[in-house]
């Protein structure tokens, strides 16, 4: 249970996710396109995070926003603390001054790290945040 294996795993997953969101964001959305990003973007989940018993926002919606949610440059990594079986990697986003705080829980299971939650900091409380 090792916190740089975690880290490697949400930066993975954050680094695959502004490279999706950069492919939808490329062009107009056929249908055959949006099959091949909805399967694209399904991969990506199955991959980092654990699975759910419904599908995720994105993967509904297949939205994307600009400038990207996920591109590890301009949402550093903050503070990581660990808490009973979690670990919570906390990332900063700035824009134009403008900053706002998210967090992600992993969770260590068949000893692998897997992205659990993610949530935003909002009138002083976490709440959820869809991916």
């Amino acid at each position: 249970m090792n916190i740089e294996n975690a880290k490697e795993i949400l930066l993975g997953f954050m680094q695959e996710m502004y490279e999706w969101e950069k492919k939808a964001t490329k062009s107009l959305r056929s249908l055959d396109y949006e099959n091949t990003l909805r399967l694209e973007l399904s991969m990506i989940f199955s991959k980092y995070c654990t699975p759910k018993k419904s599908k995720r926002t994105r993967e509904i919606s297949l939205s994307a926003r600009f400038p990207f949610e996920y591109k590890p440059e301009t949402h550093p990594i903050i503070d990581v603390k660990e808490e009973n079986k979690y670990l919570f990697f906390y990332i900063e986003e700035n824009r134009s001054g403008l900053k706002t705080q998210y967090r992600y829980r992993l969770v260590y299971k068949n000893e692998k790290w897997w992205i659990d939650k993610k949530e935003w900091f909002t009138q002083a409380k976490w709440e959820n945040y869809a991916f």
